[in-house]
């Protein structure tokens, strides 16, 4: 019985854990699809500026998504580290990410890094807020995503 057990605590560690990724991603996806609406109409879009002109959906759910399971992977692989050094493990894995591989012009590398450093900052913010205690972590992994993509 008991590696029953284990496997069902195992199942719902997995569940929570992606259900806490889309919980930040639905968070992230928010929070551009905010700054995109408010961006000024006769500006360039803030996609852009990075050099790339991908949906906001592609930089969540593909790339930073992807750079944000790298570095967790990375720090299952770790012993236990503080938070700071947690943040500057997935500041890294951002900047390298976005800089080397996402596509664009060399002269935007830096910028695209940056991005990639607050983008992968936010799923580590979302990672130590979003809980399974409350209903809220459900409502930004489902809900918000698909307000936000009728509203794009």
């Amino acid at each position: 019985m008991k590696s029953g057990n284990k496997r069902i605590n195992g199942r719902g560690e997995m569940s929570y854990y992606a259900l806490n990724k889309l919980a930040s991603a639905g968070a992230i996806l928010l929070l551009l699809t905010v700054i995109s609406w408010l961006w000024p109409s006769g500006a360039s879009k803030p996609s852009s500026i990075l050099g790339v002109s991908l949906p906001l959906e592609h930089w969540v759910y593909g790339y930073a998504l992807l750079a944000s399971l790298s570095a967790d992977a990375i720090l299952s692989l770790l012993p236990s580290l503080d938070r700071l050094k947690q943040a500057g493990l997935y500041a890294a894995a951002g900047f390298l990410f976005f800089a080397l591989v996402t596509e664009g012009g060399s002269d935007t590398i830096w910028i695209r890094g940056v991005a990639g450093v607050l983008l992968l900052l936010m799923y580590l913010w979302g990672k130590q807020t979003f809980t399974n205690q409350t209903l809220v972590t459900p409502l930004f992994a489902l809900v918000v995503p698909l307000i936000c993509w009728a509203f794009i």
